[in-house]
């Protein structure tokens, strides 16, 4: 009987820890199905609940936001306990609460996808050690599943939804991460298994039909990197991906 924990042992790896908390990812799926429909309102959210006092309210989503869709995820936070009234003003809770908000609801997310897609087995947030020719060591992998025999793996990096042309950090930050994706699949992974990264970041210009960041879509392909992005955080065009990573 094949387990990621089996397959991973005849690669030189282990799982250390039990990773994230599937019951607890399974218990706020609402909440984390709530931000992926009202990115851009939780975007703007986050930034401020983060950055206390609140530094800016300027959106920088893709489109602007729906006053509603800020009460809708206000009321859903306060009734997962992430945030918490202190005087006349809203705080995160604690720093579980932090991780969540900065990035720990992508992870959530696409391993809820993952599981959606059909997976015979998932983790998130996972430690993965190695013992290789005498070297040790451990990698964190966002979300690693198992289809039949086969492994998969997913980075997500949870930055700004626009790119602007003169961000260089930003453009850095997504080529580091489509080489960490490939690093993951070179040192855990086999011929015919897939990596893909998913980034918060709008990455196709719908008007001209073209990358808005070409030579990260490039690097992505030359390493067969299914680079996922902004626009296919959709739920059902997320889980399609995901389905993708585990055919063969």
């Amino acid at each position: 009987m094949y387990t990621i924990e089996n397959i991973l042992a005849a690669r030189h790896a282990f799982l250390k820890g039990k990773g994230g908390d599937k019951q607890l990812a399974q218990g706020r799926r609402d909440l984390t199905m709530a931000i992926e429909h009202n990115y851009p309102a939780f975007e703007i959210m986050r930034d401020d609940l983060v950055d206390q006092p609140p530094a800016r309210k300027k959106p920088s989503a893709a489109r602007p936001p729906d006053p509603v869709d800020f009460n809708f995820l206000f009321d859903s936070m306060l009734s997962h306990q992430l945030i918490h009234r202190n005087d006349d003003q809203f705080l995160l809770k604690d720093v579980n609460a932090r991780r969540f908000m900065t990035g720990g609801w992508l992870e959530e997310l696409a391993w809820l996808a993952a599981v959606e897609a059909g997976a015979d087995e998932a983790y998130y947030s996972q430690l993965v050690g190695w013992d290789v020719d005498g070297y040790s060591g451990e990698n964190e992998i966002d979300v690693i599943f198992r289809k039949g025999e086969r492994l998969g793996f997913v980075s997500c990096k949870a930055l700004r939804s626009s790119l602007a042309s003169s961000d260089r950090k930003h453009r850095a930050r997504m080529m580091d991460a489509v080489h960490e994706a490939d690093n993951l699949a070179d040192h855990f992974g086999e011929p015919g298994e897939r990596v893909g990264v998913l980034v918060t970041t709008d990455l196709f210009d719908e008007d001209s039909g073209s990358a808005r960041y070409e030579a990260l879509m490039g690097k992505a392909a030359v390493l067969d990197v299914r680079v996922i992005p902004l626009e296919d955080i959709g739920w059902n065009r997320l889980v399609d991906v995901m389905q993708y990573l585990m055919d063969t």
